[in-house]
């Protein structure tokens, strides 16, 4: 074997890096697979998980690969993102309410409410970080992802309340920190 020059070592090593980068960013799907399995389990339709869950382990491998503090982030709003996914589908479970004279899909409001869960989650979670805000931007898109798992039971009037929940859970827990910081 002929000696390794400058340039393949240097080349060797740094793919020796990525290769390591890599094998520890797997780990983040040791915790998103299962879930989508869960997800599967509980009745969910194989495109929505495939789709969604294709994109949280997507995030969660790219996030982790780029840096831990990320990796923190994704879990952090999986974590978050659970309530949404199980909310709705006990609400479902109750059928249409009817409540003077018109009919409610307890779905909805229970997606806004578990989004504003999440939100909150998310949000003091992301507060205690020193980059707060990219943070809380992975965070806030893998609790969204989870919890279109389980809000999307309402269709899109049910991921839109999620989304909304988030962001309302978000406001308070943002201006307190910033007014703290400031």
């Amino acid at each position: 074997m002929a000696p390794m020059t400058e340039v393949q070592l240097e080349r060797h090593g740094r793919w020796a890096y990525e290769l390591g980068r890599a094998r520890w960013a797997s780990h983040a799907l040791l915790f998103v697979l299962p879930l989508l399995l869960v997800a599967r389990g509980i009745g969910r339709p194989t495109v929505l998980v495939l789709g969604v869950g294709g994109a949280l382990s997507l995030l969660a491998f790219t996030l982790a690969v780029v840096h831990d503090r990320y990796a923190r982030a994704v879990f952090a709003g999986v974590l978050a993102g659970l309530p949404t996914l199980v909310v709705p589908l006990l609400s479902g479970s109750i059928g249409i309410v009817r409540l003077c004279g018109a009919t409610v899909d307890p779905c909805i409001p229970a997606s806004f409410v578990s989004g504003v869960l999440a939100g909150v989650l998310v949000s003091v979670r992301a507060s205690d970080e020193r980059r707060h805000i990219s943070f809380w931007l992975a965070a806030v898109g893998a609790a969204a992802l989870t919890g279109t798992l389980g809000c999307s039971v309402a269709g899109s009037a049910g991921v839109l309340g999620l989304m909304a929940g988030v962001l309302v859970g978000t406001l308070p827990v943002a201006l307190r920190a910033e007014m703290r910081r400031g």
